[in-house]
């Protein structure tokens, strides 16, 4: 099963480690293509690779997806003229998501059309509460891998770092195969099914890894992720709480345990979970906001609470196309009275 818009909206690919590119429609952008590039680093100008990076429309639709490099760098290709916001979603850390917008005219002095090369660079910072030595890039886990894994293994994430995601998820395999319990390798490829929203054998190699390392909060998010995603809510609980045992702090994960808990009518447990996500977002994630009201008004009966999550989601939300039906349900709510 395929997770739904809404719910991959939410959280993005939550993991944040890595993002398949999206190739963008060249009929729809005529003869000429501009394109975006940029860096992503973290405090001390430190490059942070494997963040994903988004490019979004004006009307909040997503054209592009790709991840960052070794040096921090992303770029987009073939883009139209417009206005657009480029997003570094770096979940499954503690860094925050950073937005910027951008504008791509593609006019050259004379006015005849040109295409353009935008460069927009973010300096992200760790959310709030999290400390700046567990936000940067680390190595959790060591092994003594036989030779012929290794080489596979570094073959592969050429291979993934250069957009050749079948080569490289190929070549994963194969390191799997000479060393079943290669710990990045089998993290790495549960990454990478996850995002082809192969679910069930993500959760195959999350699990294997964590039987190698209990300690990958990756591992443990990225098998909540494809559980959610499954609507297996009971498994996404279970393991949405094992990742919150090391990262208390994870917004993505605390936002998917408090809609999974809503599923199984867990309110109140719900309540609180999406509250902690609510504290430690700071109005970033609409969907948090949404979800949180949907609870106030459906479930728990409160109405001014839910009235002030719809703020909150309108705030998050601020380019949302037609915000007059939410402002109007928001008047009915702070009227103390249900949705229709």
């Amino acid at each position: 099963m395929k997770i739904s818009k809404r719910l991959y909206d939410c959280f993005r690919i939550a993991v944040g480690v890595c993002v398949l590119t999206v190739g963008l429609s060249s009929a729809a952008f005529g003869q000429f293509r501009s394109s975006i590039t940029g860096y992503v680093f973290g405090p001390g100008r430190v490059p942070i690779s494997e963040a994903a990076v988004e490019l979004r429309t004006d009307f909040d639709s997503v054209i592009g997806r790709t991840r960052t490099g070794s040096s921090g760098q992303f770029s987009f290709f073939g883009v139209p003229n417009g206005r657009f916001t480029v997003t570094v979603l770096p979940l499954g850390t503690n860094f925050e998501e950073q937005s910027k917008g951008i504008e791509i005219a593609g006019l050259g002095v004379r006015g005849q059309p040109i295409p353009e090369n935008v460069q927009v660079d973010f300096y992200l910072q760790p959310r709030k509460g999290s400390s700046e030595s567990t936000a940067t890039n680390e190595v959790l886990f060591a092994q003594e891998v036989p030779e012929p894994a290794r080489k596979s293994y570094d073959s592969a994430v050429s291979d993934l770092a250069s957009k050749r995601t079948s080569q490289g998820v190929d070549g994963l395999r194969r390191a799997v195969e000479i060393f079943p319990t290669y710990f990045l390798a089998l993290e790495r490829l549960g990454l990478e099914q996850l995002l082809q929203e192969q679910y069930p054998d993500a959760i195959k190699s999350f699990q294997s890894a964590l039987a190698v390392n209990q300690r990958c909060f990756r591992c443990w998010h990225g098998v909540t992720y494809a559980s959610f995603a499954l609507e297996k809510w009971t498994d996404a609980i279970e393991n949405a709480e094992k990742a919150l045992e090391l990262d208390k702090n994870s917004v993505s994960t605390l936002a998917m345990l408090g809609i999974a808990q809503r599923a199984v009518k867990r309110y109140e447990d719900a309540e609180k979970s999406l509250l902690r996500a609510k504290k430690l977002d700071d109005a970033k994630t609409p969907d948090i906001y949404w979800h949180l009201a949907l609870l106030y008004a459906y479930n728990l009966k409160k109405y001014p609470e839910a009235a002030d999550a719809l703020e909150l989601y309108l705030k998050a939300n601020p380019t949302i196309p037609d915000p007059s039906k939410i402002k109007a349900l928001i008047k009915r709510l702070r009227e103390n009275r249900p949705p229709t």
